[in-house]
């Protein structure tokens, strides 16, 4: 019972890592986005394209850091 408490807490600990690089890839993708967008006047597709491609690269590296954990 006490590794399957161990095993649940370490996948939500994992799953984190690809919520936190969503976010912070999200974030980032909007700003740069938005940059583009405004110098190229047209700030709305820019913001959408530059949110779903952040959001790709921080879910892939969320998962490089969770791969890196488990081989430690």
């Amino acid at each position: 019972m006490n590794k399957e408490k161990n095993t649940e807490i370490n996948d939500e600990n994992e799953e984190n890592y690809i919520v936190v690089g969503m976010s912070l890839g999200m974030s980032i993708g909007i700003a740069i986005g938005s940059a583009i967008g405004f110098a190229t006047n047209n700030v709305g597709i820019c913001m959408c394209l530059g949110v779903s491609i952040g959001m790709c690269i921080g879910m892939t590296i969320g998962a490089t850091i969770k791969r890196d954990n488990k081989n430690k």
